[in-house]
């Protein structure tokens, strides 16, 4: 899920929590704030803040004359100095007077990013009137800025017990479930929004992010579809789309995803292996080394790890030259600097394609290095015990098999490659027990019929 915090526009959100006009729009319903000042200079407006107070009585605190016169000289402070503004409140401020003044105050401690001053103070306005709709709004939005969603939340269902019925809030109560991992209730909260406004992308990023959540790929599908067809140049629309298809396994679907985003440029080294590992299990390996590649490049982050398990699986399908090529262009990325479990790593990988070359003497001097180094490689053992049993050095091989079947994550397919081996000598008895063993930690029906198949050969033997 991509949910970010959008940093731009803050300075301008106190003048527009002051006027009572908040604007929630980022993608993921988390709250933006439009950055301009002119609002401030609009006399409609200005006349609108104005006339706001007492107009809903039970829900906005008055304002007496002297207040009045106040705010009278306020505005315009506000506009030259807004600091000076609020030193103006805080001399005017006393336990009695009224909670527009404090909201106002609030509202200007949030134009100055002083969001915990912010908080106090939305809190003393609602303490004196605690029916305040707009403070226990405000103080919602400003709560969601510290990422106290739980908190926020609470104050945003409370102005709409207030009466503050509105799209907005309730796309910032579906955002704060949404963060709380409460899919349902954040897509009841979307779809209570898109009543307000059907057409606001927003809250339709919503549901279909609550809908990836609860794996609704179907719908999931369907409304990113949508997105994708307001916004085309949204990459984030396709990639979401693409997880969707996953869901459903339809991975070629995704891969035309993965391919839009790769042409629009946006396509980051995550998204760059995800799509070649959809073309290695569709078997179109070119298409796969080219993405691979294009992912060891993209990392900005350098990480070797995904390079190297790339390369594993392309030399494991029998892509060695192409595996070699993504093993000499990790070595130049990274200038062969590498800690030691991924130095040994790499060697045993060129030691596979040596091996598949018929380099066989100069890849086992290698994986006898390796597993020196690391008794705990499975891999190499593995090798190792392949070489020597296709050569007839039975102690070796038998040796290195039973070194791997120590190690918990290669004992099955130690077991199972040893009894193999042990087949193709003719050794059946001894083939059983390995079998039997790797059948009991993970029991697979193609071991079981070959088991049966060896059983039965040792008793004819035996017989």
């Amino acid at each position: 899920m991509m949910i970010s915090t959008n940093k731009k526009g803050r300075g301008a959100l106190g003048l527009l929590l002051a006027l009572g006009l908040l604007a929630p729009a980022l993608g993921q319903a988390q709250p933006s704030f439009a950055s301009t000042m002119q609002f401030w200079k609009d006399p409609e407006f200005i006349n609108k803040f104005m006339a706001s107070y007492g107009v809903k009585s039970e829900v906005e605190p008055k304002i007496n004359a002297e207040e009045k016169e106040l705010f009278d000289e306020l505005i315009p402070q506000i506009q030259a100095d807004p600091t000076q503004a609020v030193v103006m409140l805080i001399e005017a401020i006393t336990p009695e007077s009224s909670a527009a003044l404090d909201f106002t105050l609030a509202n200007l401690y949030v134009q100055a990013n002083d969001y915990p001053k912010a908080v106090a103070q939305y809190r003393i306005a609602i303490k004196k009137f605690p029916d305040f709709q707009r403070a226990h709004m405000n103080l919602g939005v400003v709560l969601i800025q510290l990422n106290q969603h739980v908190e926020a939340q609470k104050e945003l269902v409370r102005t709409l017990e207030l009466g503050g019925e509105d799209g907005n809030i309730y796309g910032l109560i579906g955002y704060c479930h949404l963060i709380g991992e409460k899919y349902l209730s954040a897509e009841a909260a979307y779809r209570k929004a898109t009543l307000f406004s059907p057409d606001k992308l927003d809250w339709k990023l919503g549901i279909a992010q609550c809908q990836l959540q609860q794996q609704k790929y179907g719908e999931c599908v369907t409304l990113f579809g949508e997105l994708i067809q307001a916004k085309p140049d949204n990459a984030d629309y396709w990639l979401h789309q693409a997880n969707a298809y996953l869901g459903l396994a339809e991975a070629t679907k995704a891969a035309t995803n993965y391919e839009v985003v790769r042409r629009m440029g946006k396509a980051d080294a995550k998204v760059l292996n995800q799509l070649a590992d959809i073309y290695i299990n569709e078997g179109t390996y070119d298409l796969a080394f080219a993405a691979y590649q294009d992912a060891a490049a993209a990392d900005e982050g350098r990480e070797v790890a995904p390079p190297i398990r790339a390369a594993d699986i392309l030399i494991s399908v029998g892509e060695f030259d192409r595996g070699n090529s993504l093993l000499a262009q990790i070595r130049s990325i990274h200038k062969n600097q590498f800690n030691e479990a991924d130095r040994l790593k790499i060697l045993q990988l060129e030691a596979r394609v040596q091996l598949a070359n018929g380099e066989e003497a100069k890849a086992i001097k290698t994986l006898e290095q390796i597993v020196d180094k690391d008794p705990l490689d499975g891999e190499s053992l593995l090798l190792l015990a392949d070489y020597y049993g296709r050569n007839d050095n039975v102690e070796k091989a038998g040796l290195f098999y039973q070194r791997a079947e120590q190690l918990h994550d290669f004992e099955v397919r130690a077991k199972i490659t040893h009894a193999q081996f042990l087949v193709h000598r003719g050794q059946y008895a001894k083939a059983v027990p390995l079998l039997k063993s790797a059948q009991a930690k993970r029991p697979r029906d193609s071991v079981q019929r070959y088991l049966d198949q060896v059983v039965k050969l040792a008793r004819l033997a035996k017989g």
